[in-house]
């Protein structure tokens, strides 16, 4: 049986419980992994390249041989492509349940994130914008402070490479061990910019998302982020292929997996992105925010926007709208919390 037969013959529900065996993490992200189960389900199978997904139990022992670990494993699915795993022949040679090596594929599947294109991957192609760029000028200098290496300038934004043969790491590391206390106070505070520039970049990029492709928001709406002390993000997709029922979808996916606690946040933005062509409606819009504003403390006043408080609280909420060409019919909601 190849892996898209066997997802097709359970539903998610089936193999919650054996998901959230494996990993703590889990019951957090069970959100993120029914959408991830939903999208394989509507994906067609590639090529398998004469490959297996076998599920296995491996034994790690110590130098004497003791047993240290057991644990199941599946291979020849993290990291690879979705169409590609879909059309491998499952093998079961541990002893366990179909609904058990499903879960546990599709943990390895998605380990490099939650959609097909493997988000882990593309953060490193695209362009910094200028706080990344000043944190990664700032890691480099202090690179070039213990390394043997002659300090380039930097033109463009182009950072030089900062990966020296394996020989040269000891080097690095045993002038770095022998800082004084004037240089260990410098790179003390180095640090500390990198780490703030670092955090500044994200929420530029977070921004940098939306502002361009909103037809409803503009840049002085997000720039409360820049003084937060916490912020988080939780994408949802509607991974449907019935239209009309994409909101429902995601405000399902929301009630019935979205595990994490929203108390003490003070400050959410909800983001509804859609296609030109299949443009959110306002059904749609309060179907989804009745969902997440429970959560929140909200309730929506039949409009487009979260009315009604009704904690002592009162967190401030607001609903955005952005065009993303890409999508198709599909929805795609980001619930950005901060406080």
């Amino acid at each position: 049986m190849i892996l898209k037969d066997l997802i097709l013959k359970y539903e998610f529900d089936t193999m919650v419980s054996d998901l959230t065996d494996i990993e703590e993490l889990v019951k957090s992200n069970l959100y993120a992994f029914k959408e991830a189960f939903d999208t394989l389900r509507r994906m067609t199978p590639g090529d398998a390249g004469g490959e297996q997904i076998v599920v296995s139990e491996h034994v790690e022992t110590d130098d004497d041989g003791c047993e240290v670990e057991r644990y199941l494993h599946a291979s020849n699915c993290e990291g690879e492509i979705w169409e590609s795993a879909l059309a491998k022949e499952v093998v079961l040679q541990a002893d366990v349940t179909e609904t058990r090596a499903l879960a546990l594929i599709l943990w390895h599947i998605t380990f490099y994130g939650f959609t097909p294109e493997g988000e882990y991957f593309s953060r490193y192609d695209r362009p910094k914008n200028k706080y990344e760029l000043k944190a990664s000028i700032l890691q480099y200098h202090q690179f070039c402070n213990y390394a043997r290496v002659r300090r380039e300038k930097i033109i463009s934004g182009r950072i030089p490479s900062c990966a020296p043969p394996m020989d040269e790491w000891d080097i690095y590391h045993a002038r770095e061990a022998r800082r004084n206390r004037t240089k260990r106070m410098r790179d003390a505070r180095q640090d500390r910019q990198i780490k703030k520039y670092e955090r500044l970049g994200k929420i530029q990029r977070l921004i940098d998302s939306i502002v361009p492709f909103s037809s409803d928001s503009d840049y002085s709406d997000y720039h409360y982020l820049f003084g937060t002390n916490e912020i988080r993000e939780f994408e949802f997709y509607s991974r449907t292929a019935d239209k009309d029922s994409r909101a429902q979808y995601i405000a399902d996916n929301f009630c019935n997996y979205f595990n994490e606690d929203l108390t003490g946040y003070t400050r959410f933005c909800i983001v509804i992105s859609s296609s030109e062509e299949s443009e959110v409606t306002r059904p749609e819009t309060l179907s989804i925010c009745r969902a997440m504003c429970q959560r929140i403390g909200l309730v929506p006043d039949g409009k487009e926007n979260p009315a009604c408080y009704f904690t002592s609280q009162k967190p401030e909420c607001h609903v955005h709208f952005v065009t993303a060409p890409g999508l198709g019919e599909d929805l795609r909601v980001r619930l950005v919390c901060s406080r």
